[in-house]
């Protein structure tokens, strides 16, 4: 819950469920299944790859984990009742024993509704989370995790989750909330079991992707101008940046090539390039195209360094580093350059 201090008294504020932006529960799912690498942190991010079709007896979202594990999320627009937890447990008895093939299926069926070009969940899946080798197909769905989500939840509800937990049933439920501030909305998730997001407005690094994907020739325009650049739809991830954050340059199949500083206060637009931008002070040498990418530190070579993993299927990596990981990142990359 939000509380509002006010003279060292608190009071509880009111919470709504979705329908205060006019919004239902489709559209509930569809902004988790947008979110969910930055909502759902417990045991780190998760990889959507499915989506209910419409008058189809289906969960509301599946995803997966590092491990390949199947996460199943049923959500509700507004109170989770005490029912909703044998209607999970049904489709956990349906998806749970989905072999690999079948959840390929699911997966490119997802990827046909986002107008994505089908490809191999082994792959996808060893990209979103940067592992050195895909999983085997055995290896996926082994474990399922169950997952409630709604406004609120009854008392039946709550003892019934924690029945199930008791009998070994791996089940929970995740809150969220919006809050009428003013003239705003705020949006609340709960994550589990703790939030380890570094709060945006203190300085951090930020694994930034390069656009390698959709752009061969991106990293060297971004390098030759000492900026970082998003494109299209997606171009308002720099805003994500502060002046004096760290930008790790992340170009797929390399790593992190290149860190800089963030040096503008806003971001900067090129229109006719759907191009939004913000200037950076690069730390470690510029990269030229004759001369291509000759050091870098790779996905498993940053989680051995930092002991911790990412989500790298989207622009900004998450979680976000703080300026001390950061400074590791510039030294590791500095000494691969200096043995040149």
């Amino acid at each position: 819950m939000l509380y509002k201090y006010n003279d060292g008294s608190l009071e509880m504020l009111e919470s709504h469920d979705i329908t205060v932006v006019g919004g239902k529960e489709k559209d509930l799912e569809n902004l988790l299944v947008e979110y969910l690498s930055d909502l759902y942190t417990e045991n780190g991010q998760l990889m959507p790859i499915f989506q209910e079709r419409a008058m189809q007896e289906e969960p509301d979202l599946c995803a997966l984990d590092k491990k390949g594990n199947l996460v199943i999320f049923e959500l509700k627009r507004s109170t989770v009742t005490e029912d909703v937890t044998l209607q999970v447990m049904r489709y956990c008895q349906n998806y749970g024993h989905k072999n690999y093939s079948a959840l390929c299926d699911m997966y490119n069926t997802f990827l046909k509704n986002e107008n994505k070009e089908k490809v191999d969940l082994q792959e996808a899946h060893k990209d979103a989370f940067g592992l050195e080798q895909a999983l085997s197909k055995e290896e996926f769905n082994r474990h399922q995790k169950l997952i409630l989500v709604g406004s609120s939840a009854d008392y039946k509800l709550m003892e019934n989750v924690s029945y199930w937990k008791k009998q070994g049933v791996d089940i929970d439920y995740i809150p969220y909330r919006f809050y009428k501030i003013n003239s705003e909305i705020f949006f609340e998730f709960f994550a589990k079991p703790y939030d380890y997001h570094i709060n945006p407005k203190e300085m951090k690094g930020i694994i930034f992707d390069t656009n390698r994907s959709y752009d061969e020739k991106a990293i060297w325009d971004m390098m030759s101008k000492h900026k970082v650049s998003a494109y299209g739809d997606i171009k308002y991830c720099v805003k994500a940046f502060n002046k004096g954050d760290y930008v790790l340059y992340y170009h797929k199949g390399y790593g992190v090539v290149g860190v800089g500083k963030i040096k503008s206060s806003k971001a900067k637009e090129i229109p006719q390039n759907e191009e939004m931008y913000m200037d950076v002070e690069l730390l470690t040498p510029v990269l030229n195209e004759n001369e291509g990418i000759k050091h870098s530190i790779s996905a498993s070579e940053l989680k051995q360094l930092l002991n911790k993993g990412f989500y790298f299927a989207k622009t900004t990596k998450v979680p976000y580093l703080s300026v001390e990981e950061s400074e590791m990142v510039v030294k590791v990359l500095l000494d691969k350059f200096s043995t040149l």
